[in-house]
């Protein structure tokens, strides 16, 4: 059995918890105007939760690629894709079923195909596409990371910081847009990257304080920013909150590194384990979730004054999809669709 740690699973935990106020606060923050005062509130909220889905890729990062890599591609392909692959067919039915009996919408045999290999059945399940795709590469990568110094791998994650993070802003201000291809640098590829270079390299707790000012910069960037641009555009711009900008990136780096020198501190607990091990099924499911408290009981972020009512929906949404998946998990089969 692989070793477990304790700072992971808190990790995950946390930012599963994140990801389910993401989508939470994206409600307000995409149909109410920017000038009204939940708009503001649920904008700050959502600020300071942008660094979730970076950490999940910076997870498999560090306990993939920094084994050795002397197992067999396929074998490796084999378990990590089914638990991955498994889950993505299963849900991409359920949610197309909610569309078609719930939504009320009409698809052809060929239209649901090319929904499943487009990513287009359901907004969430664009995290799947993306872990399979890092897991097809995943045993290539462990090469490269265990053949490379630690200086060139500095190099290659200031490469793909000036490849994702900063080519973008370049773009976004100066109208100034690269032609070079990305290749190795895309966004994902390295966070999976820089969970395994902090996972054999782990930064000296001297750098925590200038990390925490970073990512308290960057904080301000994605609150300001995107007031900014929105202003400047009539219009919500949410440029700042995507998760490859450097202000998510020094955020996303900050919490990481915390974690990983808060490890020695942080003991065994069965209910953490539990929610980590339940983490892929909240993902999944969640949004199901959010969608019938709605319809059934009129449960929302505003059914009472957002302020208390969207913290309260996000905390229902989450324990609830915990309680649903620790219930399928027990079920011999239908474990297998939420590993």
């Amino acid at each position: 059995m692989a070793k477990r740690y304790d700072y992971m699973d808190w990790l995950r935990v946390l930012s599963i918890f994140a990801v389910v106020g993401i989508h939470v606060v994206s409600r307000v923050v995409n149909h109410v105007p920017p000038t009204e005062w939940q708009w503001q509130y649920a904008h700050v909220v959502g600020s300071t939760l942008r660094w979730c889905v970076p950490v999940f890729f910076m997870l498999s990062g560090a306990l993939l690629l920094t084994r050795k890599p002397d197992e067999p591609v396929w074998d490796f392909l084999k378990k990590r894709l089914a638990k991955a692959f498994i889950p993505l067919i299963f849900w991409s039915g359920v949610y197309i079923a909610y569309r078609v009996f719930q939504q009320e919408r009409s698809y052809s045999a060929w239209e649901m195909v090319q929904l499943f290999f487009g990513e287009g059945i359901y907004f969430h399940l664009w995290f799947l596409y993306t872990i399979i795709g890092l897991y097809l590469m995943a045993p290539f990568l462990r090469i490269l990371v265990h053949n490379m110094s630690q200086k060139t791998f500095l190099y290659f994650i200031g490469f793909w910081f000036l490849f994702t993070g900063v080519f973008p802003v370049l773009d976004k201000f100066l109208n100034l847009e690269m032609a070079f291809p990305a290749g190795l640098f895309e966004p994902y590829i390295g966070y999976f990257m820089l969970g395994a270079y902090l996972f054999l390299y782990p930064l000296p707790k001297k750098w925590l304080p200038l990390l925490g000012g970073l990512a308290v910069v960057g904080f301000f960037v994605t609150i300001f920013g995107n007031l900014y641009l929105t202003d400047k555009a009539g219009k919500f711009d949410g440029f700042f909150y995507e998760h490859f900008r450097p202000n998510s990136m020094a955020i996303t780096l900050f919490v990481f590194v915390l974690f990983q020198h808060l490890a020695p501190r942080i003991k065994p607990n069965p209910l953490i384990t539990k929610l980590s091990l339940a983490t892929l099924g909240i993902y999944v499911i969640h949004p199901l979730v959010q969608v019938y408290l709605n319809l059934l009981f009129g449960i929302n972020e505003n059914f009472i004054n957002p302020v208390i009512g969207l913290p309260l929906v996000w905390i229902m949404i989450y324990f609830i999809s915990f309680a649903i998946i620790l219930i399928l998990q027990k079920i011999p089969i239908v474990k297998y669709i939420v590993p």
